[in-house]
């Protein structure tokens, strides 16, 4: 291809494009940048062949027309001369992922690591890029080049914004073939040996590995031997014919117990174990979306280093944090149970059971220096991941200050009500005025005309409420 530097080009919408730089460059094509600042325009290179070209605009356009999440950085314009390739816009002040994939050789690792709100932050940006391909998978459309490379991220005094770049890669199962299988080091063991093209199943696992990458900085089939071994090793274990990594075998990557919750270390064990024999049994990207966001509810920040982490209990008694070994414990938390009364009226009813505090379905630890938001998750009963639903939505909010911790209605949710510690006394919980919480109290869900869900068994009725148990240490 020849260089186009201070070329013009006219769009398909009959748009001007005067070309400025080359930005980048693949197996694929090259990538632009042009004189407004605001795009950025990717040239193919020509195949020789005009049913391959024609081809390859058809996915452009259709490209173009889909919905996409936001996350994507979309089609915007398509190019067929003078060479076939489209416009989008331009990402300014992001950074690789790779940053959070490759440690900083200028920085100890755990510096590189705890680097902004280290583990916190990492485990929002694997949230946000579950979320993201969970609602591709949706679509039943496959991104086939999922990588550091592609995606991008920016920290904002908010959180973090992600963007997913080369969208051309987006495939429609059954479809011809794929433009790209993939980057090795992310490719599914079927794509790879070709039994399979590109599909949601091969994009979960790419997924699992990115995720497992971002929070054990390791790759799941890449062990201490293999490591230190030869590149065709590696290019075995890369394929998925090594066995799923343990803490014994690969000491190069942050041990399970430090970084992941027993709800994460399902998941993975789904993709890399199971999910070698069975796609079907790889966790969904909306399954590890959902487990992420409660791996982030169970985090605290140690006082003496500031790194986050999860509090590790040994019998009654908390664990040091694992990267200064200095004391660090909750200070708050919500116990969420499930409780089944007797009868209809929740206020006086007896709890069925040996158990008087009901099943223990979950926990968040509060958080001192921000709003904690609870999440729809942590109250309603969702139990198939199949269905469209709004577990992610906020809920209601606890927050912090000198008096201590508020409960807020501030999502204006209906049936919430506050039972003070040992005593009588509920409040249903409005959008006008917070209720300060003392240890002990308890949050009621789904309380309708002052009544709970009831169940009726024969002749008996019996209630089922979800409850929060609000505990100070």
């Amino acid at each position: 291809m020849e260089e186009l530097t201070s070329l013009t080009i006219v769009s398909v919408s009959g748009q001007k494009y005067k070309l400025t730089r080359q930005a980048g460059y693949g197996t694929q094509g090259v990538v632009y940048e042009e004189n407004t600042g605001k795009y950025m325009v990717k040239l193919y290179f020509p195949s020789g062949c005009q049913s391959i070209d024609d081809d390859v605009l058809e996915r452009l356009q259709f490209i173009k027309n889909i919905k996409t999440p936001k996350n994507f950085v979309v089609v915007v314009d398509l190019i067929t001369s003078p060479y076939i390739g489209y416009v989008m816009n331009k990402v300014i002040d992001y950074k690789s992922l790779n940053s959070y994939l490759i440690p900083d050789k200028k920085l100890s690792f755990a510096e590189w690591y705890n680097k902004g709100r280290g583990f916190f932050e990492r485990l929002f940006v694997g949230y946000v890029i579950a979320k993201a391909f969970g609602e591709l998978e949706k679509s039943n459309l496959s991104y086939c080049d999922i990588s550091g490379n592609n995606i991008l991220l920016k920290t904002t005094n908010t959180g973090v914004s992600v963007k997913m770049i080369d969208i051309d890669n987006i495939y429609i199962a059954g479809k011809g073939k794929s433009v790209v299988l993939g980057t090795p080091r992310y490719i599914a063991p079927e794509v790879i040996s070709r039994q399979k093209n590109p599909d949601v199943l091969s994009d979960n696992y790419s997924l699992a590995v990115i995720l497992f990458e971002l929070l054990r900085v390791g790759h799941p089939y890449i062990s201490d031997d293999v490591l230190d071994g030869t590149p065709q090793e590696e290019e075995a274990a890369l394929a998925g014919r090594n066995d799923y990594v343990t803490d014994e075998n690969s000491t190069n990557m942050l041990p399970a117990d430090v970084v992941l919750t027993d709800k994460l270390k399902d998941l993975f064990r789904r993709c890399f174990l199971d999910g070698k024999k069975n796609r079907m049994s790889r966790p969904s990207a909306t399954e590890f979306e959902y487990a992420l966001l409660e791996a982030s509810n169970k985090i605290i920040k140690c006082k003496s280093c500031e790194a986050w982490h999860y509090p590790r209990k040994k019998g009654r008694e908390y664990e040091s944090c694992p990267w200064c070994d200095k004391p660090s414990r909750p200070k708050a938390l919500l116990n969420f149970y499930d409780v089944l009364y007797e009868g209809d009226d929740y206020k006086n009813a007896k709890v069925v059971g040996d158990n008087k505090s009901g099943k223990l379905v979950n926990s968040y630890i509060l958080k001192q220096s921000m709003k904690n938001y609870i999440k729809s998750l942590y109250i309603l009963r969702f139990d198939d991941f199949g269905k469209e639903k709004r577990s992610s939505e906020n809920y209601m909010t606890i927050a912090n200050n000198e008096k201590g911790y508020h409960a807020y209605n501030e999502f204006s949710k209906g049936g919430i009500v506050v039972r003070k510690f040992n005593s009588k006394e509920f409040i249903h919980l409005d959008n006008k005025k917070a209720i300060l919480m003392e240890s002990g109290d308890e949050i009621y869900f789904e309380i309708t005309n002052n009544r709970a869900i009831t169940i009726k068994c024969g002749v008996n009725y019996y209630s089922f409420i979800r409850i929060a148990r609000f505990m100070e240490m």
